[in-house]
């Protein structure tokens, strides 16, 4: 069957060009791959064996006006279908825009969340807080009509897969799912590749934050939770905090931020970019991994540092809850530095805990395989055609 897969923008290696990787390189099908803005010297390497078509250039910053010209330009492009059995949407929110003038063949949704500023209420909250009255009634209007043309896009569906509950719960409260049966829905978590992904068993002094530098990531809250740890844990005088992570063009000014924050300090380190070796070095000789967004999508770090054999600390709020069991695979708490400074100082105290913790949370990777994923879908989708 040849499928294509449509995403606006690949130009990072994130979540959603992760599943998008894997998805190509293990499923049985033949997939070709149409995005408006493809960056092959920033993403991931192995898109460039891949079948990638770009189309007419969009850009990626997130201002009001070039997020409407992009929204136009993949409204009313067209692309041609005639040679393909199926489209499969990587959903964001812009990219259901592609369905306006692309739904000659049945057409189905991975959807990574819905449009966050408009179906997301912790990450609206956030931006609200810093804006004006002018700002907060001018975006209020955007949601109001994004929010009607996306519930007529996703009739185009013929079937949608949620990558977790939450991001389900988003699509359901935002009435995207109005008119659809169960029978065309359904959560299908991605997974990690826990026979690459081995643990070293080795537990070095320092606590790793991987992920994208962006704001959504609340990167603040793992600095200050660490210097007070530091500060009330004299013992551990040898632990260190380390940010890796990809910084693009427009999360430069939040990394500067977040330099801030640190000064001078020797015990805070920040690793921009780094290679996959580099990320799988850092993984593998970690004590612990944190994540501090305050409301991820499915949070595939975690299942990283699982497979590692790694403790995790997370917020407990959207997809850490469905992957994560607290005090089994790590430590689940409340966006409060207080709560993250006494789940560091345990584990690091106590080397027999964490490695405990660590093989819990190993065996529970194996329950999200990337073959197992891959194989769910195109089973699935061989129904559709």
């Amino acid at each position: 069957m040849r499928i294509a897969i449509y995403y606006p923008w690949i130009y990072l290696t994130s979540g959603v060009e992760r599943v998008i990787l894997e998805i190509v390189k293990r499923s049985k099908h033949e997939y070709t791959i149409f995005t408006n803005h493809f960056d092959r010297g920033n993403t991931y390497k192995e898109f460039k064996k891949l079948n990638v078509v770009e189309l007419k250039k969009i850009s990626v910053s997130r201002d009001v006006k070039s997020v409407a010209k992009a929204a136009v330009t993949i409204a009313t492009q067209k692309i041609d279908l005639s040679n393909f059995d199926l489209l499969l949407v990587q959903g964001e929110g812009l990219g259901d825009l592609i369905t306006l003038r692309n739904n000659e063949i049945p057409t189905i949704c991975y959807c990574h969340t819905p449009l966050r500023p408009v179906f997301d209420e912790y990450y609206r909250e956030k931006i609200f807080a810093a804006r004006t009255l002018k700002y907060r009634l001018v975006f209020r209007a955007f949601s109001f009509i994004f929010k009607l043309i996306d519930r007529l896009l996703w009739k185009k569906y013929s079937y949608v897969f949620f990558n977790s509950w939450e991001t389900l719960r988003r699509a359901k409260n935002g009435g995207l799912l109005r008119g659809m049966t169960k029978k065309r829905y359904e959560v299908l978590y991605p997974g990690v590749d826990t026979r690459l992904n081995k643990p070293s068993w080795v537990y070095n002094k320092y606590f790793f934050l991987p992920g994208r530098v962006m704001w959504t990531k609340n990167i603040e809250l793992a600095i200050s939770a660490f210097k007070k740890f530091r500060k009330e844990n004299p013992k551990s005088y040898d632990f260190k905090l380390i940010v890796a992570g990809q910084v693009d063009e427009k999360s430069k000014k939040y990394l500067r931020k977040l330099k801030l924050l640190v000064g001078k300090r020797k015990d805070i380190n920040f690793v921009k970019s780094p290679s996959d070796y580099r990320m799988k070095k850092l993984y593998q000789n970690c004590w612990a991994v944190l994540l501090t967004s305050f409301n991820e999508d499915f949070g595939i770090t975690l299942l990283e540092a699982n497979s590692f054999a790694k403790p995790i600390i997370s917020v407990n709020r959207g997809g850490p809850n469905e992957s994560q069991k607290d005090g089994i695979t790590g430590f689940l708490v409340e966006p409060k530095e207080e709560d993250f400074v006494e789940r560091m100082a345990k584990l690091a105290a106590d080397r027999n805990l964490t490695l405990k913790i660590g093989k819990q949370g190993f065996n529970n990777s194996k329950k999200f395989d990337i073959e197992e994923f891959v194989k769910k879908l195109d089973k699935k989708l061989d129904a559709f055609v």
